[in-house]
Parts: C-alpha cells; structure tokens; sequence
C-alpha cells in the first residue's frame, strides 16, 4: 500500500494544476476567461472525448491523474474507462451525506468513459472537426443527458 501511495504522490507532483491547464489552453485560473472555457466554450468542442478534456478543469485534472495512476496510455482503452469510474465512486462518496449512496453517478460516469473511448475512435470516421461549432454543442449535451439517464435506470433497476 505504501508504494502506491508514493506512486499516487508522485503521479500528482509530476504535472501541476496550472501546467495541466496550461496545457489544455486555459488562461489564467480565475475571472471570466477561464469560466467561460471551462463551463461553456467546452460543450462546442468537436467531440465528447474533447469536451472531457475541458470540461470541468478540477474533474478533468482529478480523472486525468487517475489514469495516470493506472497506467495512462500503457492500459489503453480500459484505463480510460477506469478512470472514470473511480471518479464516479469518488462523486458518490462526494455526495453520500447529503443524497444517500446511489449508483447512479458511478454508472454515469463508466458511460461517459465508455463515451469518451467510443468518440476517440470514431473520430476519423465522423470528423466533427468539419462541423459547425453550434452542431457539437447539442451533441455533447445529448451524450451527457443519456449517460445520465442510464445512470438513473441502472440505479432505479438495482434499487
């Protein structure tokens, strides 16, 4: 246990929050700016695995780190999915004392993980980039609300 805690140490040293940001086109981390990148410019971005990027940035960093932890790209696809899970049974612990424990974001999050590998490889197939900006914004929205959705009825399922 030691060990994977100085590698979980280790892993967060390695790349700072504002490098992280930095390397995802953020401006400084504070007003307008970065507000509007972060919660709103994200939504437009041509795909659902890069609207995971900048979405979000405090989530974004935490699920990156993750998968870092777990690998990174040496895990291929079912580090991403990982990741992403592990953050959605942080979320729901995040949440336990004011909502109950539910499965529902756990759930939620595998989906988006399983979106956000889906979307990786149809991308040259789909080439969002040639759409119009305003196209992918109720796309993304779409796959989040579904993701939800299944979450929902998943929990509802079990419960």
């Amino acid at each position: 246990m030691p060990s994977l805690w100085r590698s979980f140490v280790g892993i967060w040293k390695s790349e700072g929050y504002r490098q992280y940001l930095h390397r995802r086109g953020y401006p400084a981390p504070q007003g307008w700016p970065f507000v509007r990148r972060a919660f709103l410019e994200c939504w437009f971005e041509p795909g659902f695995h890069l609207f995971w990027r900048l979405w979000n940035p405090a989530l974004g960093f935490l699920t990156f780190r993750l998968y870092r932890l777990l690998g990174g790209n040496r895990g291929g696809r079912i580090t991403k999915v990982a990741a992403f899970f592990i953050s959605g049974l942080l979320h729901g612990l995040a949440v336990l004392p004011f909502l109950g424990w539910s499965l529902t974001i756990p759930v939620t999050f595998t989906c988006f993980g399983l979106l956000v590998v889906a979307g990786q490889s149809l991308s040259p197939l789909l080439r969002q980039n040639r759409w119009p900006k305003i196209l992918n914004g109720p796309v993304n929205a779409g796959l989040v609300l579904a993701s939800f959705d299944i979450g929902f009825r998943v929990d509802a399922w079990l419960g």
